[in-house]
């Protein structure tokens, strides 16, 4: 749904006129526009000017840009343009009518086995072009997932992805800290140890125990519990929440 009190809602820039806001968070703000010259609707991530204007800022959305626009997968969201000035840093997505996972979730319904069986041969597929470029995506989780109005799947956001080949020759003790969202990151992004696909097929396994039960094996308020969980505790049984389910 579109949130209301975008203050840039009406304004043109460089072609697309920003309509609704659809998003926001810490780093900016997502408007749904309108594109004239070739008639279409997008969206338009635009990273606030204090990050964008930033060194350390300003390589991660460089590497954001080029990596999506690479990545050519027909359920991967694809990168239509990208640019930066002194006001911000502005990527051009495929607008995509149907939300997210979250949204869905959100609504308190179980979701088809159909639906989830659908969804996970979609993104596993996204990913598997992912993972042979190289790509880790790093926060796989429901808000990333985009659909359609048919409720086709679509990954979005590589915003805090790492390029493995570009990071081949580098010390990877030095990478920095390991990003991504407490109740979906892996084992090895808490630990900070070196990050490879199967990173994204844990978090992608969350994701799945959340869309087939409507909440998160591990939870806690204490953020440092709550990663501490993943590395310790064993995954509960799904079945407890779910005895409908198949076997297999």
């Amino acid at each position: 749904m579109a949130e209301q009190g975008g203050k840039l809602s009406g304004q043109m820039i460089k072609g697309y006129e920003l309509r609704d806001l659809i998003g926001s968070g810490g780093f900016g703000e997502v408007y749904r526009a309108y594109q004239p010259a070739v008639g279409r609707e997008v969206a338009v991530k635009i990273i606030l000017a204090r990050y964008a204007n930033d060194p350390d800022f300003v390589r991660r959305f460089e590497v954001e840009a080029q990596l999506v626009a690479r990545l050519e997968h027909i359920h991967i969201v694809p990168l239509y343009d990208f640019w930066r000035d002194p006001d911000g840093a502005y990527l051009v997505m495929r607008w995509l009518r149907g939300g997210n996972l979250r949204d869905l979730l959100l609504r308190g319904s179980i979701l088809p086995l159909s639906f989830v069986r659908q969804m996970l041969d979609q993104i596993s597929a996204a990913l598997e072009v992912a993972h042979r470029s190289g790509v880790i995506h790093q926060d796989l989780k429901p808000d990333n997932v985009l659909l359609d109005d048919q409720r086709n799947a679509f990954l979005a956001d590589f915003g805090i992805a790492k390029d493995l080949q570009a990071l081949e020759a580098d010390d990877r003790e030095a990478q920095g800290p390991r990003l991504g969202t407490p109740a979906y990151i892996s084992p090895e992004q808490v630990l900070r140890r070196p990050i490879t696909s199967q990173s994204d097929i844990y978090s992608l396994g969350i994701m799945l125990y959340e869309l087939l039960t409507l909440q998160v094996p591990f939870d806690d308020d204490d953020r440092a519990t709550l990663l501490s969980k993943h590395i310790h505790d064993p995954l509960p049984a799904i079945q407890i929440l779910r005895p409908d389910l198949p076997s297999q």
